[in-house]
């Protein structure tokens, strides 16, 4: 079986030719491997860290063909995942730390979305404030 790595390597070379449909297969099976190793080792950094990008690159291939509402659902998707995990009190003080960096590394993609395709205001304003709280620090370690 090939590594999540190698599957992204795959989805991003199908991108680079315009091969659409095999880019989307790869991704969403990089995605897929992604979120079952992540689940069995929830704080592997670099498990969390390829998972938000490959629904990155999953966005931008959706983008790519003029689907903004499906771009929008992976980016989505990261930011709520990322985001929850900043809430739980769980964390080691570590990962915690990997979690606030990931939660910029989704807001920013979503933020320049929200520039390029209209999204709701109560939505925009959400994101915002999310940003504005990730600048400050104001998500403090539990």
């Amino acid at each position: 079986m090939q590594s999540w790595k190698e599957i992204v390597l795959h989805g991003n070379a199908c991108f680079d030719q315009g091969r659409w449909y095999d880019a989307e297969a790869y991704y969403t099976s990089a995605i897929d491997q992604l979120e079952y190793l992540w689940l069995l080792d929830k704080e592997n950094c670099q498990l969390m860290m390829g998972w938000v990008a490959a629904m990155h690159n999953l966005s931008s291939l959706y983008e790519k063909q003029g689907k903004s509402k499906a771009a929008l659902k992976p980016l989505m998707q990261a930011y709520k995942t990322v985001m929850a995990l900043l809430n739980t009190t769980s964390l080691s003080e570590g990962f915690h730390f990997s979690v606030m960096r990931a939660a910029r590394t989704t807001l920013i993609p979503l933020l320049d979305f929200s520039k390029r395709f209209p999204i709701c205001d109560c939505c925009k304003a959400s994101l915002e404030a999310s940003w504005q709280k990730l600048q400050t620090s104001q998500y403090l370690l539990h």
